[in-house]
């Protein structure tokens, strides 16, 4: 019979992989149905929008995505709202102009439906308000799956069954948007009350809870150009390649989709568990990122051509060559998720993250122009590649030499938030 603690352990690694499962399985239901209705060049130019749109969500999240469910699993019960209802003050302040910035460049690079994709673009821009690091640091999955995901999966299928019954593609990307927004409100009265929303933007005190995230912003600003940068470019310089590259890189999403359940319990169980235990827990996590990254990547290499040529009708096809690309970068990113955000932000080393972190970003802009330019896609994503590559070496060597050394674990967040 299961021990208790692996019981529950089970059950919210099961209530995670059920609200990944039916996010995608809404994501996948919308693919071949988007592309029959509005044709391939559409669906690209919905798809490079939501990948800008997903890069102006990193920054409008400003890092608490990635630092936040430490910081939280940290703390104190008591001070867990104020914790959340400051980040959610100060991502107010930026969501304006950095989700107008991020409509308006999608709207003048995409070449098909430009403006549904620019819709579509800020609908995923707003998902940077939404409140899922919180949950995943406090160990709520039942909040996160009824207030996170559910307002999501329900105005992504609204927007599905409008296009399907005939309604103007305008109205795909509207009903996500409203779903998303419904998430929000949801999720902030839930942790922070009533009051705590209608206080509404206090300036000063959001632009020093800004100041505090320094570390946050500079893992958010990287993540924002590596998922954004590549499709800007593709679409710019090469729009035939479009297609192919959306479609490879929709399946990287699901193949890192795949892997959250697995990386949002570690992000509240390794930090969570006091600083006496956090090295051991550090080094199970590790074992546990190395099954996701094998297991992940040869399931990508069998499975990303087929599931292209289903979901496309076979009008995209994926050369090998893409797809080993694309494989190459699942194992880095996945790799990356539980070997920084996990594990090295529970051993206090979330400044030296950031570095690293940030030397692979710089380098990947030079790298992602120079592989566009030279062979459209697969050099878009070898670039992405070679740029988490040159991040993830150090972070490993980080992490050996953390978690064996005498360095003291944080006990209190790492941001001033």
């Amino acid at each position: 019979m299961m021990a208790p603690g692996r019981s529950r352990h089970v059950r919210v690694v099961g209530t995670y992989a059920a609200s990944v499962a039916v996010s995608a399985l809404v994501t996948l239901i919308s693919i071949p149905i988007v592309i029959a209705v509005a044709g391939p060049s559409a669906w690209a130019g919905l798809a490079a929008g939501q990948s800008i749109g997903t890069g102006a969500s990193v920054l409008i999240g400003f890092g608490w995505g990635t630092t936040g469910p430490t910081d939280v699993a940290r703390a104190a019960p008591a001070e867990r709202p104020r914790i959340y209802i400051e980040s959610y003050r100060a991502r107010l302040l930026l969501t304006l102009p950095i989700a107008v910035l991020a409509v308006l460049v999608t709207a003048l690079v995409v070449p098909s439906a430009p403006w549904e994709s620019a819709l579509n673009c800020a609908a995923y821009a707003c998902t940077g308000l939404l409140a899922g690091w919180f949950f995943t640091g406090t160990a709520q999955p039942g909040r996160f799956v009824a207030l996170d995901t559910a307002p999501r999966v329900i105005g992504g299928a609204a927007g599905v069954a409008a296009v399907v019954i005939g309604a103007p593609l305008f109205w795909y990307p509207a009903l996500q948007l409203v779903g998303i927004l419904v998430g929000v409100a949801l999720s902030t009265v839930t942790i922070a009350g009533i009051r705590g929303v209608a206080a509404g933007v206090r300036l000063r005190r959001s632009l020093t809870v800004l100041r505090g995230q320094s570390d946050g912003l500079v893992l958010a600003l990287v993540s924002a150009a590596n998922a954004a940068l590549p499709a800007i470019l593709v679409a710019g310089l090469v729009p035939a390649a479009l297609p192919a590259y959306a479609l490879a890189d929709k399946l990287l999403r699901f193949g890192t989709t795949a892997a959250s359940p697995f990386v949002q319990f570690l992000q509240g169980w390794v930090p969570g568990s006091g600083p006496g235990r956090v090295r051991s827990r550090v080094r199970r996590a590790a074992i546990v990122g190395t099954a996701l990254v094998v297991v992940g990547s040869a399931a990508f290499l069998v499975v990303a051509p087929w599931a292209a040529d289903l979901l496309s009708h076979g009008r995209i096809r994926l050369p090998w060559v893409l797809v080993a690309a694309f494989a190459v970068v699942l194992v880095l990113l996945v790799g990356a998720q539980v070997v920084g955000l996990v594990c090295l932000l529970a051993l206090g080393a979330g400044r030296q993250l950031a570095r690293y972190t940030l030397v692979g970003g710089i380098a990947t802009v030079p790298l992602v122009v120079v592989g566009v330019l030279a062979f459209g896609a697969v050099g878009a994503a070898a670039a992405v590649a070679v740029g988490e590559l040159i991040a993830f070496i150090p972070q490993c060597v980080l992490l050996v030499r953390k978690s064996r050394g005498p360095g003291s674990v944080a006990t209190t967040p790492t941001s001033s938030s």
